[in-house]
């Protein structure tokens, strides 16, 4: 395998312990099982709460969605997708219909928070007009026909159509050099050697969050069902080309954003650039680092929260919630739909990637020396 020569994230940091491979999906303990369905009450509670208050300040401009028919991937769990849902089952009105779509093991928070949707839109009153399926989105088969009846079902004959699903693999592609990623555990600081992904694992990566994603909304144009708007949502380090280039000194530097996770990002970013100036409305929106469960499986994500918390700390900044940022994600989508904004790639992340040299700067410091400046729990 290829060195790089020049980046420092492609050897390993002196003095560190190592860790090979990506974060493992943990199985829930009976206890935690237990508990799920209490905790995704509490998260839906929770969420709305935060939102609630800039709802009702009228300054998000969110009567778009009065009405609308909103089919939502990636719509359970306690990220983006779930507070999307939780702000959408509370905005609907009286006509429009949200199709919620998860794919969840059935002991799992996020199955719960499904089945706690349904039992709030329940409770609103939305009858037929609110649907959780959890069998994943499809693109034929009997899956996509559940998905079809279901938008039958509440009149949905056009849908703006929201893609937040997360899930890919980490890791290298062949021939590419060693990428090495700080992170922490309840052992401390320690950094990931990313290995090299099969082939199986590379196709799908491309293809859940890529391929399938976008061209799920040509499957419902088919189909007869109109797509008012297709929607994703990306992170800035699937532009930074150069950290792609084993001989760039910046090789690795957005860790598996620039090995492997970058590539279904590619693909989105393809089809927002191609329907720009056609009439089709298409936005990949660009978020900030987030607390969800997709972090915890991002080599280097629970330490790159956390340090970016610190940096805009120090700033003096408020760092907004999952809850908030869904809201401006709504509004975006809204300025979209009724031709206000015809940005392609809006951004909430912001403040943040003002700090993101800073970031770099910190990082490729941080140790486990209690006498340095930048031992890690100082930042982290």
């Amino acid at each position: 395998m290829p060195k790089s020569r020049t980046s420092p994230f492609a050897r390993p940091a002196p003095g560190i312990r190592i860790k090979r491979g990506a974060p493992v999906l943990r199985r829930p303990t009976a206890e935690e099982i237990a508990a799920f369905p209490g905790e995704a009450e509490e998260l839906l509670r929770a969420t709305w709460s935060a939102q609630q208050r800039l709802v009702e300040g009228g300054a998000l401009g969110l009567d778009w969605i009065k009405g609308r028919h909103i089919l939502l991937a990636g719509a359970t769990g306690a990220g983006l997708g779930g507070a999307l849902s939780v702000a959408l089952v509370r905005l609907l009105g009286d006509a429009g219909s949200l199709t919620a779509i998860g794919r969840d093991l059935s002991r799992s928070l996020g199955y719960q928070t499904g089945a706690a949707l349904q039992a709030l839109a329940g409770e609103l009153g939305h009858g037929r007009r609110f649907h959780w399926l959890n069998s994943g989105l499809a693109l034929e088969g009997e899956r996509l026909e559940e998905i079809l009846a279901a938008l039958r079902e509440a009149g949905a004959d056009r849908v703006v159509y929201v893609n937040t699903v997360a899930a890919a693999n980490c890791g290298l592609l062949p021939g590419m050099p060693p990428v090495f990623i700080k992170d922490v555990d309840e052992e401390g600081l320690f950094q990931w050697e990313l290995t090299p992904l099969d082939e199986r694992s590379i196709e799908a990566t491309r293809f859940v969050m890529g391929a399938m994603a976008v061209e799920f909304a040509r499957v419902l144009e088919r189909v007869g069902v109109q797509v008012e708007a297709g929607v994703f949502a990306d992170w800035r380090g699937s532009l930074d080309l150069s950290s792609r280039d084993p001989e760039s000194p910046a090789y690795g530097r957005q860790g598996a954003y620039s090995t492997s996770l970058y590539l279904p990002k590619e693909i989105i970013q393809g089809e927002t650039s191609s329907a720009y100036g056609t009439g089709r409305v298409v936005i990949d929106v660009f978020f900030p680092v987030m607390n969800t469960r997709a972090l915890g499986m991002i080599p280097g994500g629970v330490a790159m929260y956390h340090l970016y918390g610190k940096l805009m700390e120090k700033q003096g900044g408020p760092r907004p919630g999952t809850g908030e940022l869904a809201l401006g994600m709504l509004e975006r989508i809204g300025r979209a739909v009724l031709r206000e904004d015809d940005n392609p790639f809006p951004r909430l992340d912001g403040p943040e990637a003002l700090l993101d040299l800073h970031f770099l700067e910190v990082v490729t410091r941080l140790n486990a020396d209690e006498n340095s400046d930048f031992y890690y729990r100082r930042w982290l």
